[in-house]
């Protein structure tokens, strides 16, 4: 583990030094001879306390974005896979140094394209499948996916040759939930009428904790909190729209429509419905009793992947979200092809329509060719979203 350079110190951008941080950390993941086994993991269902208690040095594998790396993975995959899982190929045939240095590779069957992926990902590196249940509600999908974590610490001991300990895994759980809360607390600054931080920065922040140690990360993150909420901000005048983006993955390296909303049209993310975002720093964990009990349960109680049955569990999460954060719109991103959130889309607008929220549909994927079309609708909307502001602060004056 590499230790920062006064990180955030006097003087400094936090969130530049945070940035400086992760890129030290990605390269001393790749750089690493100590023996420590180097795992990555496709999915926020994949429990990053037991990695941690195993001993492993661990990243999730998420980045996406680059056009001629989604090159290289179509030729392994057909027209209907999409941009991410194409983006995840081409880094391992590509011999992205990130990928290559991996010992194992732990998936979660989030969808089928995913699963076929993973199978693929087994010609480069060994891959274990974690089987994710739809129906989270019922006894026996949460005492499915507690066999499937002990089956996980299993596999974990026989890579590593090291007995996780219970003491091991609660110890983590602890330690992950302080990290969850602090990323909680830095998105809920955004709640404040001209937030101290974009969107397009909280999930440059957010990639931290995918890739940074916790025990370094954790203070790192203390540190960035307490200069943002003391940190006043630069805008002036009239207020920006507040928007939510909903919807599929946004990968490490995609910040595409958020250079639309946010660089070329204004607006300002405060919050995402999607699993790279702040939805995975919504809940914690139980420290108490059987810390695999509470790992299998705690991850099953998240907020829900659009994968889940009922649809509904995910549409209503994301409508709360964009009700607590008092937004004027909600851009629903999809990839195109994606199996979760394309066909999921119509339960998603029509709980956005009922609550009075008004709703974006795009869908897109990593090339450049729509940029003007995207832009065009995003600006169409961003206008109706401002005329609506007008006619609502009106009816308020007036009241």
């Amino acid at each position: 583990m590499t230790q920062p350079s006064n990180p955030g110190g006097k003087g400094e951008d936090p969130l530049a030094a945070l940035q400086a941080v992760i890129a030290r950390e990605k390269q001393a993941f790749i750089d690493a001879k100590d023996g420590r086994k180097k795992i990555g993991y496709l999915c926020n269902y994949a429990p990053q306390e037991l990695f941690n208690a195993a001993g492993v040095r661990h990243v999730r594998l998420f980045k996406g974005g680059d056009t001629d790396v989604v090159s290289i993975g179509e030729r392994f995959t057909q027209s209907v896979f999409c941009d991410f899982t194409k983006a995840c190929l081409g880094s391992f045939s590509g011999n992205d140094p990130l990928y290559k240095a991996l010992d194992r590779v732990y998936a979660a069957h989030s969808c089928n394209t995913i699963k076929r992926v993973s199978e693929i990902i087994n010609q480069f590196v060994p891959v274990k499948l974690l089987s994710l249940p739809k129906l989270r509600a019922l006894q026996s999908s949460r005492d499915f996916f507690h066999e499937e974590f002990i089956d996980l610490r299993k596999d974990l001991e026989k890579l590593t040759g090291n007995k996780i300990t219970d003491e091991a895994i609660q110890e983590n759980i602890v330690l992950y939930n302080k990290l969850r809360h602090i990323l909680k607390k830095i998105s809920e600054l955004r709640k404040r009428a001209n937030p101290p931080i974009t969107g397009a920065e909280y999930l440059d922040l957010v990639t931290g904790f995918y890739y940074i140690d916790p025990k370094l990360a954790l203070p790192l993150y203390e540190d960035l909190y307490a200069k943002l909420a003391a940190k006043e901000s630069a805008l002036t005048g009239e207020r920006p729209l507040r928007l939510m983006m909903a919807g599929s993955v946004v990968a490490d390296g995609d910040r595409r429509m958020l250079d639309i909303l946010e660089g070329e049209l204004g607006s300002r993310v405060v919050v995402e419905a999607h699993c790279t975002g702040v939805r995975p720093f919504l809940h914690s964990l139980r420290e108490n009793g059987d810390p695999l009990r509470a790992l299998s349960d705690g991850y099953l109680d998240q907020a829900p992947c659009a994968k889940m049955r009922p649809l509904s569990d995910s549409s209503e999460s994301a409508g709360r979200l964009a009700q607590e954060y008092s937004v004027d719109g909600i851009i629903y991103v999809y990839l195109k092809f994606c199996i979760c959130y394309g066909v999921g889309t119509k339960e998603f607008m029509t709980h956005f329509q009922k609550i009075g929220i008004p709703a974006l549909e795009v869908s897109s994927d990593y090339s450049e060719s729509d940029h003007g079309q995207i832009k065009t609708r995003v600006e169409a909307f961003i206008e109706m979203l401002n005329e609506r502001k007008d006619n609502l602060d009106e009816q308020y004056i007036g009241a």
